[in-house]
């Protein structure tokens, strides 16, 4: 009987969370309008002398023992290692089913988006793709290179390097790529985004290599990560080392996507809000066998304290890399950002 019992509230829960997101919403989603918002230097100037002083108070605190744990400020349910690799390698077996449920499978046209309108990618470009997951961006960047000519590199240099910190991630994105047949064009490396002067190569059977030298100093001509930025614990060494391997040149780019929580008064707004705060957790919970409910509940979190997009815009121009636009997906509970390495200060 309890069994019979739960499993019918687990049913009853189920409909009411897709009960929540009714089909015309589904469709106006599907033919909504994305928004783009184009950005200055003086914006982004004003906003972010007004944003440094929270950051700095906060690293104060941090460095003094008095910022919040992972745990008060999470949830106690979320466990040690929140956002990291370890925690994406327990939910990597339904990562990308969830992913097409959450967005009502919309996430292959959001990264499509940052791969053609956003990269704009050109012959010879070497693409650098942070939080690489399963690689859907690294063979989406893969299959335009290709287009334009690449082949697989007599050097073992790839057209496109794949980095991200979870395991299980990367040896399905490597059996992807195999299936693809894009080896020697996409090449997945375990690695750390803050910290990419290191990295392990890595096999389908989930095998590592030794740690062996990572990427160079400018010589990555466009960067992507798609909704893995809130995930990185210190995002301004991200920014700093993204500014580091990206060549000083007109073309590069770097392209982040993200989730952000609807902050508008419409009702659809409202809508994408409560899809983000309820269904979310809960789709992940059901994926999951509730084996990686802790870990969707930190996804949904990590949503709610993510930074307006004209903040985190800001937070990337204090670091060198100036956001020329912001496209807004889904009521605004996606955000594509378009930036560029800022040109140097001329000395006074």
């Amino acid at each position: 009987m309890g069994l019979l019992g739960g499993c019918c509230k687990m049913g009853c829960r189920m409909a009411v969370a897709f009960g929540i997101v009714p089909l015309s919403v589904i469709i106006a989603v599907f033919l909504e309008t994305p928004v783009v918002l184009e950005l200055d230097d003086a914006t982004l100037s004003a906003r972010g002398a007004a944003g440094a002083a929270p950051e700095e108070a906060a690293d104060a605190a941090e460095s003094s023992g008095a910022a919040s744990s992972p745990k008060a400020e999470f949830g106690t349910a979320v466990p040690e290692g929140f956002g990291s690799g370890g925690m994406f390698d327990k939910i990597a077996f339904v990562y990308d089913s969830t992913n097409k449920w959450m967005s009502l499978g919309l996430d292959q046209y959001w990264r499509k988006t940052l791969v053609e309108q956003c990269m704009r990618l050109e012959q010879g470009d070497r693409v650098l793709d942070l939080a690489t997951g399963t690689a859907d961006v690294s063979l989406l960047a893969a299959d335009q290179l290709r287009a334009l000519g690449a082949q697989a590199s007599s050097d073992g240099t790839p057209a496109v390097l794949g980095i991200d910190p979870s395991s299980e991630m990367l040896r399905r994105g490597v059996s992807k790529v195999e299936t693809r047949g894009f080896e020697g064009v996409v090449k997945l490396v375990k690695g750390d985004a803050q910290d990419l002067t290191s990295v392990r190569a890595i096999d389908a059977a989930g095998t590592l290599s030794e740690p062996t030298s990572g990427v160079a100093d400018a010589s990555i001509d466009k960067i992507s990560m798609s909704f893995g930025i809130r995930n990185v614990p210190d995002r301004a060494k991200a920014f700093r080392e993204m500014k580091r391997v990206l060549k000083a040149k007109d073309t590069s780019r770097v392209c982040i996507l993200e989730f952000s929580l609807p902050d508008g008064e419409k009702l659809l707004s409202k809508v994408a809000k409560m899809f983000i705060t309820k269904v979310v957790p809960f789709i992940g919970q059901i994926a999951t066998m509730n084996s990686g409910a802790a870990e969707y509940e930190y996804l949904e979190k990590s949503i709610l304290k993510f930074p307006k997009p004209v903040d985190f815009a800001a937070s990337m121009a204090r670091e060198g890399l100036s956001v020329s636009s912001i496209t807004s997906f889904a009521f605004g509970s996606v955000h594509l950002y378009a930036a560029a390495p800022a040109a140097p200060t001329a000395a006074a």
